[in-house]
């Protein structure tokens, strides 16, 4: 591992940075989406190959209207943070995940059958992503504090 000279450190330490850095939210998600399928699971059963189905599709579903609002329609870019101010916010991933969770739970526990396999990943990661944006923003807030005054700045 050598350096490369950019004050990144060894090229693994680089692309260890980059990687945590751009799949934290990711990650988080996985591992929402993995409990919520357990926490169903316990409430309601094994599930049918029709649950299956529309437990994925909720999931997904999350993302894609939330995605379809934020980009009015598809027609604006998404815009990104820069990678500091996305590791102070998804270093609370904790937090978002247990949001996740408590709203599935809630879900999982007042409804049954179908209803509850669509609707607890869909609320679970709308919950998700809502917390993991107040996340990014407490980032924000914290770096701000601390003099970065471009801890808000995003893509086009």
């Amino acid at each position: 591992m050598e350096s490369t000279g950019t004050g990144q450190g060894s090229g693994f330490v680089r692309a260890s940075r980059s990687t945590i850095g751009r799949e934290s939210t990711t990650f988080g998600f996985s591992i929402l989406v993995t409990v919520v399928f357990g926490l169903l699971q316990k409430l309601e059963g094994s599930p049918s190959l029709g649950a299956i189905v529309v437990y994925a599709v909720g999931a997904v579903l999350s993302f894609t209207l939330l995605e379809g609002v934020l980009s009015r329609g598809f027609t604006a870019p998404m815009p990104q943070h820069r990678t500091q101010t996305l590791a102070v916010g998804t270093s609370m991933n904790l937090l978002s995940v247990l949001a996740g969770m408590g709203a599935a739970f809630l879900t999982g526990a007042t409804l049954s059958g179908l209803w509850a396999w669509a609707l607890a990943p869909f609320l679970g990661s709308i919950a998700y992503l809502a917390a993991e944006s107040l996340e990014t923003m407490v980032g924000e807030r914290i770096l701000r504090a601390r003099g970065d005054t471009t801890a808000d700045e995003v893509t086009p």
